[in-house]
């Protein structure tokens, strides 16, 4: 006769789970998903169409200002139905370098033309496909800075 020493054959269907790294792993997470959150809403740049079907006023053809960029260096503006800017105001070229000489006569220049014109909203950016992308941002910062809402971007 033999005797059993085993509890019958059955496995114990007990055991234990850490759950530390889990916890630690969940809190890491939700650590990275608040910074995110926050800096994603400090880092975007809030603006509204410029150009096209959601801002065409029939009634009336609001002034806006054109601004051309080329991978050389050269900015041009060009003002678009304001007759109150002088002619001479109208199209300006600039060249800006990698000194940043020209930065300052476009600041100016976009100043002047915006205390002729307070009611200015609306900007069009056209970059060709080699132009900085910094540089193109700097516009935009400049432009929002002068309370130009309505900035629209060419597709390159």
């Amino acid at each position: 006769m033999s005797q059993g020493t085993g509890t019958g054959g059955k496995k114990d269907l007990n055991f234990d789970l850490d759950l530390l790294p889990v916890i630690s792993m969940m809190s890491v997470c939700i650590c990275f998903l608040l910074l995110t959150a926050v800096w994603t809403q400090v880092g975007s740049v809030n603006i509204e169409q410029g150009l096209g079907q959601e801002s065409t006023r029939q009634d009336q053809k609001a002034s806006s200002m054109w601004i051309t960029m080329r991978a050389s260096g050269e900015v041009n503006f060009k003002m678009m139905d304001s007759p109150a800017i002088p002619s001479g105001m109208q199209q300006k070229n600039f060249l800006v370098g990698t000194a940043g000489s020209g930065w300052s006569a476009i600041d100016r220049h976009a100043a002047e033309i915006k205390k002729m014109m307070p009611g200015l909203k609306t900007a069009l950016i056209m970059p060709d496909a080699r132009v900085n992308y910094g540089d193109v941002i700097r516009v935009m910062d400049r432009l929002k800075m002068l309370e130009i809402g309505e900035i629209g971007i060419a597709p390159l």
